[in-house]
């Protein structure tokens, strides 16, 4: 069970600088990208974005070096010392890997990048696998660091092929470039951090407030959550760019449907399921992480049934960078933040293990309720229409089993 919590926590940090920088790097390419005055000037794009990916991992390497003692003290876990000297690898090879992933999303390859996170997670578990079956006694935590490493340089090898034809190899440095790329994307990198802090909350608050056993048990609940959250991010990653093409061609009108139908259709998703895990959480939690993660059964079914809530945020930050609001986005999710680990520190304080799941909820009804205000009056979002694409989702969804079982009818018929 500690270990469980010491591994669940090292993946939410890795997890969060790779967040953070891919927003930092992602938006400001794609926007820029899509500029006239950038058509044959792209190569400065491109080099603007690649010495920012390697500053920001200097940075982050040094932090790592430093701020370890620091950062395993707070969180309880001097075993993360050891991980976090193999986490510098991951660092490094991150920087082409992220590179080759927003140009290949600039130029929507979007299935060339599903190869990409497929031949990273596929090898990485095939080598878990692998451990398991012909010697299991090595799959210790720095070994499993070791195959994430191995794993994440195939993953960028396959994206480096893919990407080659638009990359350029000289770079082409462009200080008024830099300039407009980092004020663009300086609101934009500190909603990451907020966003990313934020949705790791409950495991950092619980493992400072009680122990790295009880980040476990959310961190169970997370990795549900986040199988559920797919939808949301791979629609928010293909809706940035249509959403910058939108408002230069059509303003906040098209901006709006895309919103509305978007996120209504991801809603008509995650309704259901999240009643049948509600309904029967003892088999998702004995599936991903074991019977002995029991415990954990009352916290997914506090927060899974406000799931459908998390697309609105999702949604929410893609939008308000693209038709030109990423100081907007930023102020908001500094606040969403702050409620996050406000209700959720109360919770644990006065509540107990179980506070975390408490405060997610509160905080996630007060922030939706403060988008929806924000995206009303920028754009002119209704709840209402939002949630008219959800019956209009089951609607087609009812039309196509029909048309199904129709043509089914007829071919026995014949």
């Amino acid at each position: 069970m500690n270990e469980m919590g010491i591994w669940s926590l090292f993946l939410a940090i890795f997890a969060l600088i790779e967040t953070i920088k891919q927003g930092l790097l992602r938006n400001p390419m794609i926007k820029f990208l899509s500029e006239p005055e950038y058509v044959n000037n792209r190569n400065k794009i491109q080099s603007a974005s690649l010495i920012t990916n390697m500053l920001f991992s200097a940075i982050v390497i040094v932090l790592l070096i430093f701020g370890r003692p620091i950062c395993t003290n707070w969180l309880k876990t001097p075993e993360l010392f050891p991980l976090f000297q193999w986490g510098i690898l991951i660092i490094l090879i991150l920087i082409p890997f992220n590179h080759f992933e927003v140009l290949l999303q600039a130029h929507f390859k979007f299935k060339d990048i599903f190869y990409g996170y497929l031949c990273r997670q596929g090898i990485f578990l095939f080598l878990i696998i692998g451990l398991l079956i012909f010697h299991k006694s090595s799959l210790t935590l720095v070994n499993l660091v070791r195959l994430q490493i191995v794993s994440l340089l195939w993953g960028t090898l396959i994206l480096m092929y893919f990407a080659r034809k638009y990359f350029y190899s000289k770079i082409d440095t462009d200080k008024k470039t830099m300039l407009r790329m980092f004020h663009f994307g300086k609101y934009i990198f500190g909603t990451n951090v907020f966003s990313a802090f934020g949705r790791s909350a409950d495991q950092f608050i619980s493992a400072g407030l009680i122990s790295s056993d009880v980040v476990a048990y959310y961190n169970v609940v997370s990795r549900i959550n986040n199988m559920m959250d797919v939808p949301s991010i791979a629609i928010a990653d293909v809706l940035f760019p249509k959403n910058v093409e939108a408002m230069a061609t059509s303003g906040t009108d098209k901006v709006r449907y895309y919103f509305e139908r978007m996120v209504g259709t991801i809603v008509s998703i995650l309704v259901p399921i999240s009643i049948l895990i509600f309904s029967i959480p003892h088999l998702f939690i004995k599936i991903l992480a074991g019977s002995k993660y029991y415990a954990a059964v009352p916290i997914l079914q506090t927060v899974i049934l406000f799931s459908f809530l998390r697309p609105f945020s999702y949604q929410f930050g893609t939008t308000m960078d693209a038709i030109g609001k990423p100081r907007v986005n930023f102020w908001v999710n500094l606040l969403t933040m702050s409620l996050s680990y406000f209700f959720m520190y109360l919770g644990l304080r006065y509540i107990g293990w179980m506070g975390a799941a408490y405060g997610t909820v509160v905080s996630a009804i007060i922030s939706f309720l403060v988008m929806y205000t924000v995206l009303n009056k920028t754009i002119g979002v209704r709840l209402g229409e939002t949630f008219k694409y959800v019956w209009v989702s089951y609607r087609e969804i009812y039309v196509h089993i029909r048309k199904f079982i129709g043509k089914k009818d007829e071919s026995v018929r014949v």
